[in-house]
């Protein structure tokens, strides 16, 4: 049986956080998603036959001056990870469906259900770490936990990890009380850190967006608190709604507290966002400097590398004359070994020739000598050695060095080098006469 009993006569009066609010329900199988869609919407339109879809249901109406649009997912029956075709539906509902993405994801438990670690990996895996940010956890069949709290039955369960996860933010439903269940959904979409709608691709917590977002809640919020003050003053002189005011007085102080935590989070932000645009200066500043250092550093190389290029460039001149030169030195070379091979093959005839002539010399002086000694009574070798060195003496000094160069490689004749190279006429002779008698 549906409730009758409307909290505010005039809630068309009161202003609402959002103008519009896009919710996904996920969920498993039996965990209420259908009853909870019907009283977020005030209206039956999830029935028993819609939950047996295994295709997404999207519905929108206008609760309370927000207009709402609601996509129910089909659940999954154990584990999440084996249905393929309920996680395409999810994460179309979440990143498709919407084009600025869903403002929460409500995942829906059952008080007597439990939800495996498992199927929580497998959500993460599909939205990525970024929905725990936009999840509001929602508990259904309130009534029985009895007199267990629903913190309690958090702890029992292991639930308190993801209740951590979510920041916090779930709250459960008894039967029959879900009149003010639009507020509390808002009431937590505005207390999350994070970007009003929850985007699956590139989804980032940029400050100017977030500055902007809570800024914009702010100032909803605001008016919902001068819409609710203003309801109040009509109902304060009635005493049958004294637990009526009581109820908004709560409301306003909660979303007080909101706006507070909001501002300082803004302020945060705003400070933040002061430094952050310091930092970019000083380091502008600094890359600027390091910018012209390098490049006068650059201009100083540039220059190195032409003076270099130019020495370069004279070194390879040079170079190149030393080239030609060597190649001239070469081409002398050559030019003189050829000529010393050919002053050798003459130099070895003209020693010969010389030889034969100093040969004859020798015979005819020998001759005068005999005929001296025949005279001399016995001084023959003695006139022999004088003999010598006169023939000696009448050589010119290129004859006697044309001589002693046939004395050290003519085969018959030949004295060691040494013994004659360095000599004068009287030790030449001296070696001669040692040498051959």
């Amino acid at each position: 049986q549906e409730d009758q009993v409307h909290l505010l006569g005039h809630d068309e009066e009161i202003q609402p956080i959002f103008e519009d609010l896009k919710l996904v329900l996920i969920g498993s199988q039996g965990a209420g998603k259908n009853t909870i869609a019907n009283a977020i919407l005030k209206e039956k339109v999830f029935t028993f036959w819609t939950s047996l879809r295994s295709v997404h249901i999207k519905e929108t109406r206008t609760v309370s001056g927000t207009q709402i649009h609601l996509a129910r997912t089909p659940g999954w029956n154990g584990d999440l990870s084996r249905s393929e075709k309920t996680k395409r539906e999810i994460v179309h509902c979440v990143q498709t469906l919407y084009k600025t993405g869903p403002h929460a994801v409500i995942l829906v438990l059952n008080v007597n259900s439990v939800l495996s670690e498992s199927n929580i990996s497998t959500l993460e895996s599909l939205l990525t770490v970024q929905l725990w940010k936009h999840t509001i956890v929602l508990f259904t069949n309130g009534e029985k936990l009895g007199h267990c709290r629903i913190e309690d039955h958090i702890r029992s369960e292991q639930l308190q990890p993801l209740i951590d996860k979510c920041g916090k933010r779930y709250f459960v439903i008894h039967k029959n009380d879900s009149n003010q269940i639009i507020e509390t959904i808002e009431e937590l979409v505005v207390r999350k850190n994070s970007t009003s709608c929850f985007k699956l691709s590139a989804q980032t917590d940029d400050n100017n967006t977030l500055l902007s977002d809570w800024e914009y809640v702010v100032e909803r919020i605001k008016s919902k608190i001068s819409s609710l003050s203003a309801s109040k003053e009509k109902l304060q002189n009635e005493d049958s709604m004294k637990m009526l005011l009581d109820a908004k007085d709560a409301e306003i102080r909660r979303l007080e507290k909101i706006v507070q935590e909001k501002k300082r989070e803004i302020e945060r932000l705003q400070s933040r966002y002061s430094r952050t645009q310091e930092d970019l200066y000083r380091r502008n500043t600094e890359l600027e400097e390091q910018v012209y250092m390098m490049s006068n550093e650059l201009k100083g190389k540039n220059t190195e590398n032409e003076t270099l290029k130019k020495q370069v460039k004279k070194k390879d001149a040079e170079i190149e004359e030393l080239k030609k030169e060597l190649q001239v030195r070469q081409q002398k070379a050559i030019a003189w070994r050829t000529h010393e091979d050919q002053y050798a093959t003459v130099h070895a005839s003209n020693s010969s020739k010389l030889c034969q002539s100093v040969s004859a010399m020798s015979i005819r002086s020998y001759n005068q000598i005999q005929l001296q000694a025949l005279h001399s009574k016995g001084s023959a070798l003695h006139g022999w050695s004088d003999a010598l060195l006169k023939i000696l003496n009448e050589l010119s000094d290129e004859d006697l060095k044309k001589m002693k160069y046939y004395m050290c490689w003519n085969e018959e004749y030949r004295i060691y080098r040494g013994s004659v190279e360095h000599r004068d006429r009287v030790e030449l002779a001296d070696q001669m006469l040692k040498q051959w008698g």
